[in-house]
């Protein structure tokens, strides 16, 4: 049965939204997440959606619901539907068409504290009706199994995979207490100092290869799992430590060792997954991050 938007006019509206929620999330209880509902109520509604059509809409797998071919074809009209209707709404309001939605968004903890919580207080304050679940984590949250709809990952490049927006590039240096930084002889020998060091969750950042590279981990007086950590192992004098030049901007306790490296740089990206970049509160998040974080990158790639 071929199902074109003449079709799919005699549907009701919140068929094509469990349908399209489905579709762009992959789960019931993401979709459920997204609808503002249940997940029983996402069951219900789609199993009675394809029992009137006497068609299966979507394959459960181990990844998730994934449509039909049957189902690409209602999603495929749904979303042209919905785009036309989204374009008439903002003709009709000048522009000023509200995005209601919720996104589940993952970073770590310290892209997290230093960056991103004020900005998305302020994309809260532009976009009202979209509400934010924020999972601050150091692992790896899986966008293809629906854990979240969009991650803040510090990486050289996205994955493949993955539909990536390049929001920054920061560098990392050597900080020390801004005390025991005083008493430093100058040049400052790396090795002849007390060391923040990192456990093995974390042995394949730059951060780790840049202290094995220079014989630091023999001086390791103390291990954290995350850069927030080090930031206040560092900030409370426990040791010298490497963390992003934006941690050490904003510690007051905390100062930059002029002159001691440069080598440390990566990248931020956001990402998500392609079919979900249609949604207006990615598009939104997206375009909002990549125009806040553009007037940063000055302070974020060299110490203030």
């Amino acid at each position: 049965m071929f199902m074109d938007e003449q079709n799919l006019q005699t549907w009701r509206w919140d068929d094509l939204r469990t349908v399209l929620a489905i579709a762009h999330t992959g789960s019931l209880s993401g979709a459920a997440r997204q609808l503002g509902s249940s997940h029983p109520t996402v069951f219900r509604r789609i199993r009675d959606i394809e029992a009137r059509l006497d068609i299966k809409l979507f394959e459960r797998s181990p990844t998730g619901y994934l449509p039909t071919p049957a189902g690409d074809t209602v999603i495929a009209a749904a979303e042209r539907m919905a785009a036309n209707v989204e374009a008439l709404d903002i003709e009709l309001g000048n522009g000023e068409v509200p995005i209601r939605d919720r996104l589940r968004v993952t970073c770590s903890d310290t892209v997290y504290f230093f960056i991103l919580a004020p900005l998305l207080s302020d994309f809260r304050r532009r976009y009202p009706e979209v509400t934010l679940e924020v999972i601050v984590t150091g692992d790896l949250v899986n966008l293809q199994r629906h854990d979240a709809d969009v991650a803040l990952r510090v990486s050289r490049r996205a994955s493949e995979h993955l539909h990536g927006v390049r929001l920054a590039e920061f560098g990392l240096g050597v900080h020390a207490h801004k005390d025991r930084a005083a008493e430093m002889e100058r040049p400052v020998v790396l090795t002849d100092h007390d060391w923040i060091g990192f456990d093995e969750s974390m042995t394949y950042t730059g951060v780790a290869r840049f202290m094995i590279e220079h014989g630091l981990e023999r001086r390791v007086v103390f291990r954290v799992n995350s850069l927030i950590a080090c930031c206040e192992a560092v900030r409370h004098d426990i040791g010298l430590g490497v963390m992003p030049y934006y941690a050490g901007a904003a510690l007051d306790e905390v100062v930059c060792l002029d002159g001691v490296t440069d080598e440390v740089r990566t990248e931020l990206w956001a990402v998500s997954m392609p079919a979900m970049r249609r949604k207006p509160a990615i598009r939104a998040l997206f375009s909002y991050l990549e125009e806040s974080m553009a007037p940063l990158q000055p302070t974020l790639l060299r110490p203030v």
